[in-house]
């Protein structure tokens, strides 16, 4: 499962991924892939789960992503380009989630139990299950996890909504295959949260724990056989810029209807490219099966080579990611004293007039006509109209009116222009900022070049500087040494905000105007966190429903994050490839990757060395 994720990819994230076979090099020869050597010489667990399909083993499989992963470790990940790999493909919780039906579904724990006052779950895992390596999974193993994933000095991904009234979860070991869940207070979706503490092996990691070295652990420069899995892959090889890729776990613990174990394919291939230009490229080449998006401006190309070319385009409809932008409001400094925003811009970006100028200053429709295609609507709120249960129609809006954008401004003093006609403030300082996005978004690129052009309009230069991604992680999480940044965010699986406290939370991690707080920097962002209390306490859904509308009018009326459109989702997917079912959720081609098969034990060509 996945809570918000920065994304290089989608809407941001979206990010949004790309599966199929590829050349893993370039100017060589080609030759097919040879079917499938599979062989199962290791017993099926007592506690395999059974999934209703069948297919064939063998085969390659490879998922074209933007962007290398910044960690390999599930505990740490926090961004698409990690999570994407590490998620669902090499680790599982105690529970999944399927994004076809949207529903939980056992996962390491095949069952669990609830007390009647709602504040102990009892998970009982599946007997026979073992790691990658051979060794048991047990109880040990998920009381591990729990102890890293809640300890505040490593302040894990999921350690914000581990959490119910801002007290951590207490988890007990009852026996080697049982361990209870003890509450501080009510949480309304406890199995798919639960679902997204992906375990990790004590017997592996345990001791750089005890040593204070486990945020160095599982780096992306580690020898593959050391990444221990639990999920359908392990990490057979990882070459940054080029490529990572997975190779069955002989231990995994899913059989299909004929009791073979899963996953059917021999491998999994992440692709990494530069941008959404190259993934189209690849697929229309011929070497990969999936691309996940298409383009705006490629969709009826690919629709008008489908048959031919022997793939099938899907349209999905309005897309649960979001693309925006925000200020960096933060008032600290670095270590030397120098602070991260310098003061006459913080001044311009804590006034909220400021921020509502900018977002009537923008053109949402022209992006959705000009860069889009059409594709798209323009976007204002946090939860878009994809997420039929929490989406608040009522988020007050700032659509382009360049009078109320120049009125806002000029109410706030700053009427005076330079020799190019920007706008200055009353110390003599051109009014305007740098703006960030990841560079490898082609249509991000675009949404910036015209943001930057709006704002010109009404007196305020940008200065519009794309940066690779990872780089861009950098100046959000680690030293926030930035002006301002266009990205977006994924939504949770399951889309429950519930999952997404990280964002909304002023402590969050994900609360990227501001990360972090050790106590909330404004009274909205206090209401904000009160709100959201309510959004993970509260079992009666119209309270919790109420609770999340407040929390998205707060957002909107301060503008904390300037929402710019949501983007249509379109993906296509080969006709060789069998057991696909696309979801509007993330991943949105292989959220059920160890079913997936290659018809005939073959993909695309792959270029050998």
């Amino acid at each position: 499962m996945l809570r918000h994720r920065i994304s290089a990819r989608a809407g941001v994230s979206a990010a949004l991924v790309l599966v199929g076979v590829a050349a893993l090099a370039t100017g060589c020869t080609r030759k097919e892939v040879r079917p499938s050597t599979f062989s199962d010489s290791n017993p099926i667990p007592a506690g395999a789960g059974h999934r209703d399909v069948t297919g064939e083993h063998g085969g390659r499989l490879v998922y074209v992503t933007i962007g290398d992963p910044k960690t390999f470790n599930p505990v740490l990940a926090n961004e698409v380009s990690s999570t994407e790999i590490t998620s669902g493909s090499l680790f599982i919780g105690l529970t999944q989630y399927a994004n076809g039906p949207q529903q939980v579904t056992p996962g390491i724990a095949s069952s669990w139990d609830v007390s009647e006052d709602k504040l102990t779950y009892t998970f009982h895992l599946r007997p026979g299950i073992r790691w990658s390596d051979g060794e048991p999974l047990t109880a040990d193993d998920v009381m591990f996890t729990a102890a890293v994933s809640t300890d505040p000095k490593i302040h894990a991904a999921s350690y914000d909504i581990l959490q119910s009234d801002g007290k951590p979860w207490q988890f007990e070991k009852i026996d080697s295959l049982t361990v209870a869940l003890h509450l501080p207070a009510p949480f309304g979706p406890v199995t798919e949260v639960i679902g997204s503490m992906y375990l990790v092996p004590e017997h592996v990691l345990g001791q750089a724990y005890k040593e204070g070295r486990f945020e160095q652990t599982w780096g992306t420069n580690i020898p593959p056989s050391t990444l221990v899995t639990n999920g359908p892959f392990m990490l057979k090889e990882y070459v940054p810029g080029e490529k990572c890729v997975l190779t069955r776990n002989p231990h995994y613990w899913e059989v299909d209807k004929e009791g073979r174990r899963l996953p059917y394919l021999d491998e999994y291939v992440y692709l990494i490219v530069k941008d959404l230009n190259t993934m189209a490229l690849k697929f229309s080449s011929g070497e990969t099966d999936i691309i996940d998006p298409i383009q705006g401006d490629q969709v009826s190309v690919f629709q008008d080579d489908a048959e031919k070319d022997g793939y099938k385009v899907y349209e999905m409809g309005p897309d649960v990611a979001t693309d925006f932008m925000w200020f960096n409001l933060n008032p600290g400094k670095d270590p030397k004293g120098k602070p991260f925003v310098e003061p006459w811009k913080l001044a311009l970006f804590n006034d909220v007039r400021f921020r509502r100028a900018i977002s009537h200053a923008i053109d949402r429709d022209g992006i959705v006509k000009s860069v889009l295609q059409g594709r798209g609507v323009p976007l204002y709120e946090p939860i878009t109209r994809a997420n039929k249960n929490w989406y608040d129609p009522n988020v007050p809006k700032y659509p382009y009116d360049l009078a109320k954008a120049n009125a806002l401004l000029d109410e706030m003093g700053l009427t005076a222009r330079d020799a190019d006609g920007f706008r200055k403030t009353k110390g003599g300082k051109t009014v305007g900022f740098t703006l960030h996005t990841n560079s490898e978004n082609n249509l991000r690129r675009a949404f910036g070049t015209v943001i930057t052009e709006d704002l010109k309009k009404v007196g305020i230069r940008v200065n519009f500087q794309p940066l690779e991604f990872n780089t861009l992680l950098t100046r959000m999480r680690a030293d926030f040494e930035y002006d301002s940044i266009l990205l977006g965010l994924s939504s949770g699986v399951p889309p429950d905000p519930a999952l997404s406290k990280n964002v909304y939370l002023s402590s969050g991690a994900t609360h990227n105007w501001w990360p972090k707080q050790k106590t909330p920097g404004t009274p909205a962002e206090a209401e904000m966190d009160r709100l959201m209390n309510t959004v993970t306490l509260e079992s009666d859904m119209t309270k919790r429903k109420a609770a999340m509308d407040r929390v998205q009018e707060i957002m909107g009326e301060n503008q904390f994050s300037i929402y710019i459109v949501d983007r249509n989702l379109f993906l296509a997917i080969r006709n060789r490839v069998q057991n696909a079912n696309p979801s509007i959720l993330r991943p949105h081609a292989t959220w059920n990757l160890p079913e997936i098969w290659v018809k005939g034990g073959n993909t695309a060509k792959v270029a050998s060395r």
